[in-house]
């Protein structure tokens, strides 16, 4: 009795072709899709769309002028093609977010220009030129973990964690005296040159701000 009064009820509904799953899977997309990017919300290292294709911030400035409109003048790299973009571009401009997707992923080595990459959930092998590397190869460890941004089926971006510990494998001697605001450049084994301060002694790990590209401190020492 109960399924006849249920169907009873759906008719009107049926005949004029809803569907709960199609409604269901539109409101996802809506909710995906919804919601603009004004330059306001602007962060370096986002991913918008720009005449269609993803872009990726590079910098941006805000200015106003004492009797004009605010505009941001904005760098952005094509993540398709590898071009860059400058824009100056109006306060009331909105962008979409870029549809792309991002994969939990370990480096497992690079062969003849060539990066791979496991997948960390389907242990797909994943590949890619190495231009595509070009901006991060210097921070590239084997067997690290990362996100690969992919548009489609190509790997466009990275996402690298947000620190890492690295050990400084060249760098000046630490002199008897070093006050704290005495800096010296140095070479992490990762192949990336970073400035760091005098006390820190080759051989030592140390942690870098991913974002800023920066020495936060030693890494603590742990008892073995």
């Amino acid at each position: 009795m109960l399924p006849r009064l249920i169907l009873l009820l759906l008719a009107p509904l049926l005949s004029t072709g809803f569907s709960p799953a199609a409604t269901f899977l539109g409101q996802q997309a809506s909710s995906r899709l919804f919601g603009s990017i004004l330059p306001k919300d602007f962060k370096n290292g986002m991913t918008i769309t720009v005449e269609g294709e993803p872009n990726k911030i590079v910098e941006f400035s805000h200015s106003k002028q004492a009797r004009g409109a605010a505009s941001t003048n904005a760098r952005f790299k094509n993540l398709v093609t590898g071009n860059t973009l400058t824009k100056t571009i109006k306060a009331s401009e909105s962008f979409d977010p870029a549809q792309i997707d991002r994969v939990d992923a370990q480096h497992t080595y690079q062969e003849d220009g060539t990066f791979y990459f496991m997948d960390a959930e389907s242990f797909e092998e994943i590949s890619c030129d190495g231009k595509v590397v070009e901006d991060v190869r210097d921070w590239m460890v084997e067997g690290m973990n990362l996100q690969l941004v992919k548009f489609g089926d190509r790997v466009i971006d990275f996402v690298l964690p947000s620190k890492m510990e690295l050990t400084v494998v060249e760098t000046e001697p630490n002199f008897k005296g070093n006050k704290d605001s005495v800096t010296k450049p140095a070479v992490l084994s990762c192949g990336a040159t970073i400035t760091i301060p005098g006390f820190v002694e080759q051989g030592e790990a140390v942690l870098v701000d991913m974002d800023k590209k920066q020495y936060i401190s030693r890494a603590e020492k742990t008892s073995r």
